[in-house]
């Protein structure tokens, strides 16, 4: 009897509470700005009008970690400093500032921080020579790889063959409608 009671309740229960479908007026309006700060998952994002800005100035961004395992990282922001990076102050960048953290003390105050992280800046040609160093650099130990695969007399004690295949396959031929 008092299953029977309860398979009623729930009937007059879905009865009440009808679904209704919302209009496009009901919902509420959120703006494209607002969505993407909680669709975006990348904490470090670097906003595209900020990077703008600085590339204008002649400057590339780019995140450098100042701590690691809680303590200060001195090596990697002296290697940082002595490729060209500075670090942005919060003045130089007053929209990033207000999102994330300043630092208020130390040698990095005023610096912009996210974690263990300091937002930094590099001119951009300084980026570039980098780039040009690292192609030329590749290049040279892939000449010498090669060299070494091409030696009449192969070294028998770290004996380097080269297992690898090629194959240059083309599409057809260029057909022209004249």
């Amino acid at each position: 009897m008092a299953q029977v009671e309860l398979e009623n309740e729930v009937n007059e229960e879905k009865k009440t509470l009808k679904k209704t479908k919302r209009t496009s007026r009901e919902r509420v309006n959120v703006s494209r700005e607002a969505m993407e700060i909680f669709e975006n998952d990348d904490w470090l994002a670097i906003p595209q009008s900020v990077k703008n800005d600085f590339e204008d100035q002649g400057f590339g961004l780019m995140w450098i970690r100042i701590m690691l395992r809680g303590q200060d990282d001195h090596q990697n922001i002296g290697r940082k400093q002595r490729e060209g990076w500075e670090f942005v102050m919060a003045d130089e960048c007053p929209e990033m500032a207000s999102g994330f953290r300043v630092m208020e003390s130390g040698s990095l105050a005023g610096c912009i921080v996210r974690g263990d992280v300091a937002l930094a800046k590099q001119p951009i040609e300084y980026g570039e020579a980098r780039r040009v160093a690292i192609r030329k650099r590749t290049s040279q130990l892939e000449e010498a790889v090669n060299s070494r695969l091409r030696n009449d007399r192969p070294d028998r004690r770290a004996p380097v063959t080269d297992s690898s295949k090629s194959r240059v396959s083309t599409g057809r031929s260029a057909r022209f409608d004249g």
